[in-house]
C-alpha cells in the first residue's frame, strides 16, 4: 500500500516513476506519516481523473452527441459550453430543476443545455415524449416549444387524450401527430437516448452530460455552471 501511494505522489510531484531510491523513499514516507490526509488527496485526484477517463472513452462510441445540430434547448444555440440534458416529463427533480436551468442560462449565456427525452418513469413518460418528438416531426420547433412547456404539468395526465386536448389547443393536427408517433424515426431518437445513458450507467434524470463530466440527480445549479465552466 505504502509503495503505491509513494508512486502516486511521486507522479503528482512531477517525478519520474523510478524515483523510488531509498532517500526518496524515505523521505516521502516522512512526510505522509506526518502529514497522512495527503494520502486521501491524492487518491482522490486519481479517482477523479480515472472517472472522466472513463466517462471520455465511453463518449468515444457517441461522436455525435456533442456535433449534432441543436434541437431544443435553453440558452444561445451558438454558446461554446454545450451541455446535454437528459430529462423525463414524470421527473419531478426534472421539474424544480427546469426553472433555475433557465435562469441561469440568462446569467451564463456562455452555456448552451441542450434537452434530449429519456423516458424511464413509466408508459405516459414514453408516450409523452413520442408525442413531443412527432409533433417537431409534423409541426416544426415552436410548435414542439410550445408542446414541451405543456407536457410539465398536463391536465389529465400523459396519455393520448390529454394529448389530443393539447394538440386543439395548440391548433395541431393530431391525426398526423399520433399516426408519426410510433414511427422509425422516433423510434430511433429515443432508443439512441437510451444507449447513451445505458453507456454512461445514468441512473436517474434529470442527467447532465459534458464532453468530460456526467452528473445525475437534482443539483444547485450554480455549482454545475462552475463545473460546466472550468473544463
Amino acid at each position: 500500500m505504502i509503495r503505491s501511494v509513494l508512486c502516486v505522489v511521486a507522479l503528482m510531484a512531477g517525478y519520474p516513476a523510478f524515483a523510488e531510491a531509498d532517500d526518496f523513499g524515505d523521505r516521502v514516507r516522512a512526510y505522509l506519516l506526518e502529514n497522512p490526509e495527503v494520502i486521501l488527496e491524492a487518491l482522490d485526484i486519481l479517482a477523479k481523473r480515472e472517472a472522466q477517463a472513463s466517462v471520455e472513452r465511453r463518449l468515444e462510441a457517441f461522436p455525435e452527441l456533442f456535433a449534432d445540430v441543436p434541437r431544443h434547448g435553453l440558452g444561445d444555440p451558438d454558446a461554446p459550453v454545450r451541455v446535454i440534458e437528459f430529462f423525463d416529463y414524470r421527473c419531478v427533480p426534472c421539474k424544480a430543476m427546469h426553472p433555475r436551468l433557465v435562469e441561469l442560462v440568462e446569467r451564463r449565456p456562455e452555456i448552451r443545455i441542450e434537452m434530449r427525452h429519456l423516458p424511464i418513469l413509466s408508459p405516459g413518460s414514453e408516450r409523452a415524449a413520442r408525442f413531443a418528438l412527432a409533433t417537431l416531426a409534423v409541426a416544426g420547433d415552436a410548435a414542439y416549444a410550445q408542446v414541451h412547456d405543456l407536457l410539465w404539468a398536463p391536465r389529465g395526465g400523459l396519455n393520448d387524450a390529454s394529448f389530443e386536448r393539447i394538440a386543439a389547443e395548440l391548433g395541431l393536427d393530431f391525426g398526423a401527430i399520433a399516426a408519426e408517433m410510433d414511427g422509425d424515426a422516433v423510434s430511433a431518437r429515443i432508443s439512441y437516448n437510451r444507449d447513451v445513458a445505458i453507456s454512461l450507467e445514468i441512473l436517474g434524470t434529470p442527467a447532465f452530460v459534458t464532453p468530460v463530466s456526467v452528473r445525475f440527480g437534482e443539483a444547485d445549479v450554480d455549482e454545475l455552471a462552475e463545473v460546466w465552466l472550468s473544463r
